[in-house]
C-alpha cells in the first residue's frame, strides 16, 4: 500500500502553466518556451507555433491557449 499514490490521487492538483511550442524531438515530446524564456519539455499533442496550457508538475498537455501578447513595463 502506497500512502503517497494515494494521498496524490485524493487530491490530484495541478500547476497550470502556459507555453508556446516551439519544436519536437525525435523522442515525440514538445519543445516549449514560456513567456518568461524558460525551455520545458511536455508530453502530449500539440500544433507548431501554438500556445498551449500544460501541468507543471508532470509536464503534460492539457490543452491549447490563446495567443496572448505578454509585455512589461517599467515602474
Amino acid at each position: 500500500m502506497n500512502f503517497l499514490n494515494q494521498f496524490s490521487q485524493l487530491f490530484n492538483q495541478t500547476e497550470q502553466a502556459m507555453a508556446k511550442i516551439v519544436g519536437l524531438r525525435p523522442d515525440g515530446r514538445l519543445i516549449a518556451t514560456t513567456p518568461t524564456g524558460a525551455t520545458v519539455l511536455l508530453t502530449g499533442t500539440a500544433t507548431l507555433g501554438k500556445s498551449v496550457y500544460y501541468d507543471r508538475i508532470s509536464s503534460r498537455v492539457l490543452g491549447e491557449a490563446p495567443d496572448v501578447a505578454f509585455l512589461a513595463f517599467g515602474v
